[in-house]
């Protein structure tokens, strides 16, 4: 033999006589006898194949002839997946454009929902939001339950950016080292899912152990004790975990140790493939599909060598596809190279991928031919002569959703419905070819007040092997006369001495009397004497004799309950044949049904065996035992039964498979079957428990409560609190005072002036707000339809709930995906007379497209100078010596909109923002300024952080001055800290003074920088230079008390809309992003001063904190200074008496009195 893989020395001779081990490289597996002087491990891990060189791999060059037993299942396209889990991304929404609302999910497609993501505090250890806004979107996400009884919602934690170098990266490895710690996680976790209506966690740990991941070798033996503490702690929620589908990572995964503590894996079966693969020799720059099914069966193969249950898998697809721009477009097939990624499209924003929307569109725009590549089961697309691209449709979803159902997978999983188009294309294609088990979707509307209520009746059952009681429900005593003290109802048949079955109730009911019928001294009675009024739920052979001397059969007794309540009322409606109804048993093929048969088995309801029960290839269902039930109503019986727990992997008694009597989540075990299973295992009968009565009530009281508080509410439709606040009960200002009278209490929320008739509008706006929530969101009665038409009308005529709700899903309808179902109810509230203006097109762009035309306003547009290359001069004045140096800050060029490359930055197009068109909304707006290769006129390139913000710090910082002199810093920074420190250069020659200019935005620091309208920039650079007026007194006047004061409320719109800019998402990553980069360049230039002044410290970058968090609080203080001058100049007969004017004037009023901080959460981080 011959060695001359890597790190040996090459040899003629067999090892390990004469090799060689004269480096550090060490074999990865022992292929026989080495040793531990030359190898990493004994064995592969996830039992891979050890090659005769000792490397781990799984192709035919490792393996030889061996061969992977697979699950195997027949497919039936019509079968119902038990999961269909699908991801939600919380930044969807804030895509530039294809944004994706919870309210845009089609209901009855998903059984599981994963809001991605939740993040963890990598000091506290506490489960925690991801951003703010995310609190919000929970709420809207779990709100699908209500029309969907059996949606589980799941917060997913980590994720791909939360192992990336940064706060979090060891996050979770300091958890599953620490039990300390996990106990702080644990807790957080049951809170955060009791607040926000979850139902479970999906965690996503990418990756333990990988050194590129931050992982650490402990992690492999950390993690499944980690997991085994959380799933203890959760026993009423769910809890999943990912894993990825390649050798690399998942072998650093101890599935067998893991699978007992999760409810089922989601594993990755996606980006096999990516402009990743171009640096990797072992894979390098080749077109291959990123779901491409021989990888994906690769990857569940490693599942499959380590025995994982296959019903605790869920595939997963994707909603997206990765492109390549091929090395030449002669050669566009897989295996051919490619050059980089296809550039960044719109919106998804990242090079080499393109979201299932984009894709529509772009076979729409060029009229492209997608190819089926069926070995991959993908879709081909190719376009602009070297583009190549795959991605799944429906008919390669089917393939793969058929490979699922040959393995007999659990489900499938999508990654992520948020990429879907706006009409949910691609998850209505899933529910045609994946459907899941259980949809009860809820009855969208109510009859004149009749409330029809359903109440779903649970099933006592019995647990599976070795698990306990859910944590609420009640564990069953033994109530017959032999049972001994406080004993339990168990059961271990079918568990082979792996625990056993517990009789468990459901919480809150009246629960049945049980015991075990006969035993007689081991001469068991075979069930026939379950005392009258009960029904035999389980039996056991146990310490039972033989039927005769010469059977092979025992006897058994029988675990009989009463049936009187309902959670037995589907057993009472049930019998075995072969003893009960004929008493033919052990003869079972003497016994008959004369109803539905749910089941047939050789073994009834779990040791009851029939004659010929223990043939290994069992028996013929008429031979069977039979579990008869009369069951007429549709409501009240067993439905969708199966067989599950038998795997596929045989024991070494020839032939057997090894068997666990396990149901899923939400089946009942009813029978077992010990026929074809190995040692003492059995397979398990499992049905879902459908018992369901209901009832109806007249229930008017809401609407005679709605009558009167729409009726008051109509004479003076305006809302006395902010639209934007989600709790009307804080932040309330009184409209029966000034606006702006309010007082701050010490717990930092407003509390409003108690003064009479406040209480009386407020509970008002409360029932009108319910009411229109029941309209537009909730189950809509026919009378509270009346009502509303009756009284809303007559003031409003075009607002009838059929006009109104024709809105909503019209032309209104990007606005009640931007509000939500938790905002949608106020924002109609609250304007009502916008509303009518809007429908009705009266004063509106386009028939109704807003209200804010500026007809008569001045045009300042030509006002905003170009901000290119130019020096902002500054003088360093020396306060102590007076000595002074000139020190211009040197502004680079920047790129115009003009000098975009439209191909690849389109996406820089997309998120230009200007105002919404209707004034009744105060967020800005994106839209897309590129259109048939044409730019859009009338935006600029903005800098977030205003280039002549450094002068205006360096003077205030030399003498120990916060912003706008409102206040003394601890320090003053040195003279020379800006004379020389400052005035180091890099390898490239530049300054760090020059650098912090740079990082604010140049031709080659784009990503930084947001294309603004010119009227929004002008603006927003006035606010920032804390001193120029944001928009002239005189303007302001001619407008108020001239022929346009609405124009003039536009006006202070507007400005709202510039200090909300501030909080979007995306731009104020942005300004996070240049705040740390100029805190790091403060940072390189404050440790120069330290090593030149004995280790002094210049206090620059404290100063700069203090010092730029004044500037944020002196920018709110501007807005709020001048919304309150104008609308309280506003509260004018032309604005009082217009209805619109006056509605929007009152909710500018409510948003402007509580205007909240521009967040510096993690912008300030200690630096070394």
């Amino acid at each position: 033999m011959t060695i001359t893989e890597p790190g040996w020395q090459p040899a003629v001779y067999p090892c390990p006589k004469v090799c060689v081990n004269n480096c550090e490289r060490k074999a990865d597996c022992d292929p026989g006898g080495y040793g531990e002087d030359y190898v990493l491990k004994s064995t592969c891990p996830l039992n891979v194949c050890c090659s005769k060189y000792g490397f781990c791999g799984t192709t035919s060059l490792f393996c030889g002839n061996k061969k992977v037993d697979r699950p195997s299942c027949a497919v039936k396209k019509s079968s119902r997946f038990k999961r269909v889990v699908g991801y939600y991304e919380s930044w969807s929404t804030d895509r530039a454009c294809n944004r994706f609302y919870p309210e845009q999910i089609p209901r009855g497609i998903y059984s599981h929902i994963n809001f991605a993501f939740a993040s963890i505090n990598p000091r506290t250890f506490e489960l925690v939001p991801a951003a703010e806004k995310d609190i919000d979107l929970y709420k809207r996400v779990a709100s699908l339950k209500n029309k969907d009884a059996n949606l589980k919602v799941l917060i997913a934690v980590g994720g791909w950016t939360f192992n990336d170098p940064g706060p979090t990266a060891t996050t979770f490895f300091d958890i599953a080292r620490d039990e300390a710690a996990q106990k702080k996680f644990i807790g957080s976790v049951l809170k955060f899912l009791q607040t926000y209506n979850f139902d479970g966690i999906d965690l996503d740990w990418e990756y333990p152990e990988a050194d590129d991941r931050s992982g650490r070798r402990e992690d492999f033996a950390n993690f499944p004790k980690f997991m085994k503490n959380l799933k203890q702690a959760l026993k009423n929620y769910e809890v999943s975990i990912t894993l990825p589908a390649s050798y690399w990572y998942l072998q650093h995964f101890d599935l067998k140790n893991l699978a007992p503590h999760v409810d089922f894996f989601n594993m990755m079966t996606y980006d096999f493939h990516g402009v990743w693969d171009k640096p990797n020799t072992s894979v390098g720059p080749i077109l291959n599909s990123h779901t491409n099914l021989t990888e994906i069966k690769d990857g569940l193969d490693l599942l499959w060598r380590n025995n994982i249950d296959h019903d605790k898998v869920t595939l997963g697809l994707a909603f997206y596809g990765r492109g390549f721009m091929a090395s030449s477009s002669a050669c566009l097939e897989p295996g051919c190279r490619f050059e980089s990624g296809t550039a960044a499209q719109a919106c998804s924003a990242e090079v080499g991928v393109l979201l299932n929307s984009e894709i529509d569109g772009l076979v729409a725009e060029q009229n492209l031919k997608p190819v089926l590549n069926k070995d991959a089961a993908v879709k081909i697309l190719t376009w602009g002569g070297n583009n190549w691209l795959t991605y799944d449709d429906e008919e390669t979803l089917q393939m793969k959703a058929d490979f699922a159902r040959s393995e007999c997978l659990g489900g499938v999983m999508v990654w992520a419905i948020s990429h879907d188009t706006k009409d949910a294309k691609y998850s209505l294609a899933l529910s045609r070819v994946a459907p899941r088990l259980f949809t009860a979707l809820a009855d969208e509307t109510i009859e004149n007040g009749i409330v029809k209520e359903e109440t779903t009746h649970l099933q006592c059952r019995w647990t599976n092997c070795d698990e306990n009681c859910p944590g609420d429900w009640v564990r069953m005593m033994r109530k017959d006369g032999g049972a001994r003290g406080d004993e339990f109802m168990v059961n271990g048949a079918g568990c082979d001495g792996r625990g056993s079955h517990k009789l468990c109730c459901p919480p809150n009911t009246r629960v049945p009397e049980c015991g075990w019928y006969s035993h007689n001294n081991g001469n068991c009675d075979n069930g026939s004497s379950c005392p009258a009024g009960t029904k035999e739920i389980g039996s056991n052979h146990e310490y039972c004799h033989t039927t005769s001397p010469f059977s092979p059969i025992s006897s058994f007794q029988a675990a009989c309950c009463t049936t009187e309540t309902d959670n037995m009322a589907l057993y009472s409606q049930c019998d075995w044949s072969g003893h009960y109804s004929s008493g033919s048993w052990p003869s079972c093929d003497k016994a008959t049904c004369g109803a539905d048969v749910v089941a047939f088995s050789g073994d009834g309801s779990g040791d009851a065996t029939c004659l010929g029960g223990w043939y290994r290839g069992g028996m013929e269902d008429a031979k069977k035992n039979k579990y008869c039930c009369n069951q007429p109503e549709a409501d009240r019986k067993w439905t969708n039964c199966e067989w599950q727990g038998m795997t596929d992997w045989e024991n070494a008694d020839g032939g057997l498979k090894f068997c666990t009597p396990t149901c899923s989540s939400g089946l009942v075990l009813v029978a077992m079957e010990h026929a074809g299973c190995s040692g003492g295992g059995a397979k398990a009968r499992c049905c879902k428990a459908n018992y369901k009565t209901y009832s109806t009530r007249y229930e008017n009281s809401e609407d005679d409560q709605f009558k009167v508080a729409i009726s008051t509410f109509v004479q003076s439709p305006v809302c006395s609190s902010n639209i934007f606040v989600g709790n009307p009960v804080q932040k309330r200002i009184d409209s029966s005072t000034s606006d702006w009278e309010s007082t701050v209490a010490g717990n930092g929320t407003l509390t409003r002036r108690q003064r009479g008739g406040d209480l009386a509008s407020f509970l008002t706006e409360t029932l009108v707000e319910r009411m229109v929530e029941e309209l537009f969101i909730g189950k809509p009665r026919v009378s509270t339809q009346a009502i509303w038409n009756d009284t809303v009308v007559p003031r409003f005529n075009r607002l009838s709930y059929a006009s109104l709700y024709e809105y909503q899903m019209g032309t209104g309808y990007e606005t009640y995906l931007m509000y939500g179902t938790t905002q949608w109810p106020r924002y109609i509230t609250c304007n009502l007379p916008v509303l009518q203006a809007i429908i009705s097109g009266d004063g509106d762009d386009d028939g109704g497209s807003g209200s804010c035309t500026a007809s008569c306003a001045e045009d300042r547009g030509s006002n905003l100078q170009k901000r290119a290359a130019r020096d902002y001069d500054w003088w360093a004045v020396d306060p102590t010596s007076s000595n002074k140096m000139y020190l211009p800050w040197e502004a680079p060029d920047y790129p115009s909109p003009s000098n975009y490359d439209t191909v690849r930055e389109r996406y820089k197009f997309a998120e230009a923002y200007t105002y919404d068109p209707a004034c009744a909304n105060f967020d800005p707006i994106t839209t897309d300024i590129l259109a048939n290769g044409q730019i859009l006129q009338g935006f600029d390139n903005d800098h977030f952080f205003e280039r002549q913000m450094f002068p205006l710090w360096g003077d205030d910082a030399l003498v120990g001055r916060l912003a706008a002199e409102i206040g003394d810093a601890h320090h003053r920074v040195p003279y020379d800290f800006f004379t020389v420190s400052l005035q180091q250069r890099d390898a490239s020659g530049l300054t760090i003074q020059q650098r912090m200019m740079h990082a604010l935005g140049s031709n080659s620091n784009r990503d930084v920088m947001t294309l603004l309208v010119k009227d929004m920039n002008l603006i927003k650079e006035k606010l920032w230079s804390m001193r120029e007026e944001l928009v002239s007194p005189r303007e302001m006047e001619n407008l108020t008390y001239g022929p346009c004061p609405h124009e003039a409320l536009v006006k202070v719109r507007n400005v709202l809309s510039v200090y909300r800019w501030h909080q979007k998402t995306k731009p104020h990553d942005r300004l996070k992003t240049i705040t740390n980069k100029i805190r790091e360049l403060l940072r390189e230039a404050e440790r120069h001063y330290e090593r030149t002044h004995g280790g002094q410290s210049p206090y620059a970058l404290e100063h700069f904190d203090a010092w730029f968090q004044t500037v944020l609080e002196t920018i709110k203080d501007r807005v709020s200074d001048f919304g309150k001058q104008w609308l309280a100049n506003l509260n004018i007969p032309p604005i009082t008496t217009n209805a619109r004017d006056m509605s929007i004037r009152q909710n500018l009023v409510n948003a402007y009195n509580t205007l909240p901080d521009i967040s510096t959460k993690d912008f300030f981080p200690p630096l070394p």
